[in-house]
């Protein structure tokens, strides 16, 4: 007999469990959530002050570029006062060389004295400029327009740098005098002072000054129109074709220069987000702990609350199975005594032998199922007494050879000459006749089905420590796998006409005389074993 299925409370289980697993999900998503969003928004402040950075930078170059070339045109202007209308060399002159010595001078390249037609009239050093003639540069012709100083490209695309001062004399332009420097190496800022940064400096036309070698990206067909773009938009990002940069641009003072300083953002950020990752991972780690904790912690209250329902369900069902189990063990007991004085009337007769021991058999069978019924009803009181085990446990077994199982059976008993402790003899004896039952009634049917050909069953008791022993060991092949865990559950059997009691009261009755009932799988067999605890007299010294 098995229990049978509470899909009710199977499926409250389910119920519970998902509702557990929904809430623990929940808990996960903000538990993530919030550090995700944390970080997001730290990045997005990160990248704001690192723009702002690059664009103070940038408003720094252009500010000292502007005011270094400024020393530059003032330098000239000063010079170009001396010069006379013939743009002949006097003696007013001879400062020049101060202004382009090699280490010390302004301009390194030279400084020379060109005409109004763009032809040089004399340099320093000699010979600068004396191929031909600048009439036709853009530099030279803002110069005759304007006749105001300039800074600018000496020709398209060349990183020789200009800064030329008109000679006027009654509004008339009698000639310029110019000064050379090499952009990318005499210029304030034409190397930045931090890594992954990008110095442009460049005019309206897009010829670029700085850096010598400019960037790829920066040499693309209508770059000066993007330039001219980010002035007005005071940056963007910008694709460089091995990612995208941020470039920030604006104008440099004084002159028509453009000032470009583009930032690689993702390696500068690097640091950056790889602290606020590991925060990040700290976070998930500690909130991943703490979910496995509430997780754990959740399990086992919920198994105790199953473990509790459990106990309140079966406590419920015992009470009204007792009560209909007394019922019926009074009627059946009522019963059997009346077939017990019939069958004491009876001859015992040759011919009547076997159908009288039949009787005998059936009728004690059907008696220990009314008092098993009895008890589980109504557990009785405990009283324990002095009591010899060895000797309770030989009456046991006299009084199980008058089933129909004895016959079939070799009954090995292995019992010291006296073991005594204090328990409830009627509790314990019935205990041990339901295990001895148990594996006489186990061994014939394993004969009957072909597993066994000699059933036996040992019982044997013996002193361990300060208890006493009592092992019930069959040659049935033991219960089926998986269900040692059932064998002591009340109505669970895997006889087919067991009731599933037995086990389960004598569990009850040793445990109330503070015992352990336990089960040992063992080759070919079963081995349960009653675990009892002596009293042992004080020896006098």
């Amino acid at each position: 007999m098995t229990s049978p299925p509470h899909s009710g409370l199977h499926a409250a289980e389910r119920r519970f469990t998902r509702s557990v697993l929904l809430g623990l999900f929940l808990m996960g998503l903000v538990a993530l959530g919030g550090p995700l969003v944390s970080y997001r928004s730290d990045v997005d402040e990160m990248r704001h002050q690192f723009r702002s950075r690059v664009a103070r930078e940038g408003r720094v170059y252009a500010q000292s570029l502007g005011l270094h070339l400024q020393l530059l045109k003032s330098e000239l202007t000063r010079v170009a006062l001396g010069v006379g209308p013939e743009l002949r060399r006097e003696h007013s002159l001879e400062d020049v060389q101060d202004l382009t010595g090699p280490n010390t001078g302004l301009f390194r390249q030279g400084i020379v004295l060109m005409d109004a037609t763009g032809k040089a009239r004399w340099s320093e050093p000699p010979d600068l400029l004396t191929q031909g003639s600048q009439l036709n540069r853009a530099w030279f012709q803002h110069l005759l327009v304007k006749q105001s100083p300039t800074v600018d490209a000496i020709s398209p695309g060349a990183s020789t740098f200009v800064v030329a001062v008109p000679i006027v004399r009654e509004r008339q332009t009698l000639g310029v005098l110019a000064g050379l420097l090499d952009a990318s190496a005499d210029l304030p800022g034409a190397r930045p002072t931090r890594e992954h940064l990008t110095l442009l400096v460049l005019n309206r036309a897009g010829d670029l000054f700085v850096p010598n070698s400019p960037p790829d990206w920066a040499l693309t067909k209508g770059f000066a129109a993007k330039v001219e773009t980010l002035l007005s938009e005071r940056g963007q990002e910008m694709e460089t074709g091995r990612g995208e940069v941020f470039a920030w641009a604006t104008p440099v003072p004084g002159t028509e220069l453009r000032l470009v300083l583009a930032a690689d953002e993702t390696a500068s950020m690097e640091s950056i987000r790889d602290r606020l990752l590991t925060q990040l991972l700290v976070i998930v780690i500690l909130q991943v702990g703490t979910l496995l904790l509430v997780g754990l912690y959740g399990r086992r209250v919920y198994r105790l609350f199953l473990e509790v329902e459990r106990r309140a369900a079966e406590k419920e069902t015992l009470a009204a199975l007792g009560s209909a189990a007394s019922l019926i063990a009074h009627e059946v007991k009522n019963s059997l005594n009346g077939l017990k004085v019939a069958t004491g009337m009876l001859s015992p007769l040759e011919e009547q032998a076997l159908a009288v021991r039949t009787l005998r058999g059936q009728i004690d069978r059907l008696a220990h199922l009314a008092t098993s019924l009895l008890h589980f009803g109504k557990p009785p009181r405990v009283q324990r007494i002095p009591m010899d085990l060895p000797a309770l446990v030989r009456e046991v077994i006299e009084g199980l050879s008058v089933l129909p199982e004895a016959e079939e059976v070799q009954l090995d008993a292995r019992l010291p000459e006296a073991l005594s402790l204090d328990g409830d003899p009627l509790l314990l004896a019935t205990a041990l006749d339901n295990l001895v039952r148990n594996a006489m009634e186990a061994a014939v049917a394993a004969k009957d089905l072909g597993q066994v050909q000699n059933p036996e069953v040992r019982v044997s008791v013996r002193r361990e420590d300060a208890h006493a022993v009592v092992d019930v060991e069959d040659n049935a092949g033991g219960p089926p796998a998986g269900f040692e865990q059932r064998l002591f559950e009340p109505f669970v059997t895997t006889k087919p006409k067991g009731v599933g009691l037995g086990l389960s009261m004598t569990r009850r009755a040793v445990e109330q005389q503070h015992g352990q009932l336990t089960f040992t799988r063992i080759p070919g067999g079963s081995r349960f074993s009653v675990r009892l605890p002596l009293d042992v007299p004080e020896t006098s010294a």
